[in-house]
């Protein structure tokens, strides 16, 4: 065979491969309970080559774990007993288990229908026309920028000073400052910051210490005692609870709705803190790069970035990007004094867009990064969007599967600035790449987190 027919050959098993993979993650990700120790899934997985095996059984008992199912402990011996049956009589075990696959769907469209007919049948929904409801005007804690019964977020490149931004209006609420010189004081309120990431002894003096999630029903029944005006979360990720991951949208969604249902309740603003990937080559929006599931971003009624000034980098700029009750308000720029306090110097015209746009990529003699380094810099950039990180060795997958040479691809990592670190002995030693923004230890816990879900129980 030639060095075409053999390259031809290669990559079409390398297609399949592919499409095997993703059908197997999509079966995962949706099959009931009972389908996922099934024939259908053994044959899937005994489609792919023996490296992806491995890695496949390790999603399997991923999803187990984070069903809270009891199967995790006996995924070895289910694969091999199907795979000695498979071993007798292949032919009729992917018929047979492709037949039973199909008619499990069959029943659990009709299982899902007959539970939505009984609903209905109970009268859970009610229709009610639009003049039935009284219009109300949004509160604000901090008018346009937080308001009232409601989620936002603070997102921010690195050094823009997002906690010094969050710490300066607490200070400002619990003491009952004017925001602005035209706006009257107000009565002092409650604060309750969360935050994992400064030492509350040298950085913040924090009203009350606490590890809790935003799910935590202990941190709602505290809340409900102490009725702050505002709940601050620094950063998001360190409070989304065990085995939770950001860029899941299934996982984070309940959260917020839940942090959400709170805020209403107790009419309390809610600022979620969050770190953003360094900006590139393919950025749409600012928003488009604040770390996790777009849900944390759709569920926000208010949405503030911090940045620079491209014109004057050492002048701070904080954006309004997203207020979905009204119009945004006016950009400001800030300046953090020597004693660590924030002072405002002004409104200005910048958007959100233009104050994360920042210098220092290598380019070429144009100006401009070369394409094959603007290439790799897109392509790590997204595999870093959801949380930040990413494994090393996911990254090399990559450039061989996009024709991104090794040196380049390291090129784009120095370009970026991205930070290294190593988890465990060897031989199952990892290496991964994080963003410079964020913390180390962060960066562990959170790398820690989504293994847990891939361990045997």
């Amino acid at each position: 065979m030639d060095a075409n027919k053999y390259r031809t050959a290669y990559d079409k098993a390398q297609a399949v491969q592919h499409e095997v993979w993703t059908e197997l993650c999509q079966h995962l990700e949706h099959a009931p309970d009972a389908q996922l120790l099934s024939d259908y899934t053994a044959t899937l997985v005994y489609t792919l080559d023996k490296d992806r095996r491995e890695e496949a059984l390790r999603l399997l008992r991923g999803q187990l774990y984070s069903r809270q199912l009891r199967d995790t402990g006996r995924v070895e011996s289910w694969f091999t007993d199907c795979g000695a049956r498979m071993g007798q009589d292949i032919e009729g075990f992917v018929a047979n288990a492709r037949q039973q696959y199909v008619q499990a769907g069959l029943a659990e469209e009709q299982r899902a229908e007959a539970e939505a007919k009984q609903k209905a049948g109970r009268g859970r929904f009610r229709i009610r026309p639009a003049s039935a409801f009284a219009p109300e005007r949004a509160a604000y804690l901090v008018q346009p920028y937080l308001p009232r019964g409601m989620v936002s977020i603070l997102g921010g490149v690195s050094a823009a000073g997002k906690t010094s931004l969050a710490l300066d209006v607490c200070a400002r609420l619990t003491r009952g400052a004017a925001f602005a010189p035209d706006t009257p004081p107000q009565p002092p309120a409650t604060v309750l910051y969360l935050t994992a990431e400064n030492d509350p002894n040298k950085v913040l003096r924090p009203r009350a210490e606490a590890s809790y999630s935003m799910g935590d029903e202990e941190l709602a029944a505290l809340c409900r005692v102490y009725r702050p005006a505002l709940l601050v979360f620094d950063p998001i990720q360190s409070y989304l609870g065990q085995g939770v991951q950001m860029n899941r949208a299934e996982q984070v969604r309940p959260l917020l709705d839940h942090l959400g249902a709170l805020a209403k309740e107790l009419d309390m603003a809610v600022l979620l803190i969050s770190h953003m990937s360094k900006p590139g080559p393919g950025v749409c929006s600012a928003l488009d790069r604040l770390l996790g599931s777009s849900d944390f971003r759709n569920a926000a009624r208010s949405i503030l970035i911090a940045g620079w000034d491209p014109e004057h980098p050492e002048v701070r700029v904080v954006a309004h990007a997203k207020n979905s009750l009204g119009q945004p308000g006016e950009s400001q720029r800030y300046r953090i004094c020597p004693q660590g306090t924030v002072a405002y110097d002004g409104p200005c015209t910048l958007t959100a867009d233009a104050i994360i746009r920042e210098a220092g990529t290598p380019a070429t003699g144009n100006g401009r990064p070369s394409a094959a380094l603007a290439n790799a810099i897109e392509a790590l950039e997204k595999q870093l969007s959801f949380v930040g990180w990413v494994e090393a060795g996911e990254v090399y997958r990559l450039c061989a599967e996009r024709d991104i040479s090794v040196s380049t691809i390291r090129r784009a990592r120095v370009a970026l600035g991205l930070k290294t670190l190593y988890i465990g002995n060897q031989p199952n030693r990892k290496n991964y790449w994080y963003q410079p923004e964020l913390e180390e230890a962060s960066v562990v816990a959170d790398i820690t987190n989504q293994n847990q879900q891939i361990q045997l129980a």
